[in-house]
């Protein structure tokens, strides 16, 4: 199976993150992308969705039709991009908010291993988004297994900012080279 070619930002990569920040500001989900949402989540898992933050559900619907536009229609690969961030909003009932986001970008740019030292496992310390970030592949599959997900949308959100080797290496890894092209350009 070929991986579609799904486009990247326009412009140079500051420019595409002032217009993501912007673009957050203020979320819209339609009545149609409602409706497509409840075909492609089972109920358990939409209620998962809808407690996402606004932004969240805005970038993961931005995901799930980059990859249905892109032709793509296997189920477990659309809900993995409508959860690949869930725990970002749902976990421990701790938003990762657009402060935490703003600078983790920041501390990225310079030097990523910065995130990585200011994170705390703490749930009760400030530090703790910044773990979340880190580590919300894992968190999520955890809460999308318990939402009743497959098995294989549940390893497409334990993996989807994985390293992968090139070329993928079976269907999983095909889908998470789609998931994560689609992620980026989102």
């Amino acid at each position: 199976m070929r991986r579609p070619q799904i486009s990247t930002v326009d412009g140079p990569r500051p420019v595409y993150r002032v217009r993501q920040f912007l673009a957050s500001l203020r979320p819209v989900i339609g009545d149609e992308e409602r409706q497509a949402l409840a075909g492609w989540l089972p109920p358990d898992a939409a209620a998962l969705f809808w407690r996402m933050s606004p932004r969240d559900q805005r970038h993961s619907l931005n995901v799930a039709q980059t990859l249905a536009a892109a032709g793509q229609e296997q189920p477990d690969l659309l809900a993995a991009a409508l959860l690949h961030d869930v725990a970002k909003s749902v976990q421990a009932g701790r938003r990762l908010r657009l402060r935490h986001r703003v600078v983790i970008v920041l501390l990225s740019a310079a030097n990523k291993e910065w995130v990585s030292r200011l994170a705390s496992d703490d749930p009760s310390s400030w530090r703790y988004p910044f773990y979340v970030h880190l580590n919300h592949p894992a968190m999520g599959a955890v809460l999308v297994q318990e939402a009743g997900c497959s098995p294989l949308t549940v390893e497409l959100v334990r993996r989807h900012q994985a390293k992968l080797a090139a070329p993928p290496s079976g269907q999983v890894e095909e889908l998470l080279m789609q998931l994560q092209s689609a992620d980026d350009a989102n």
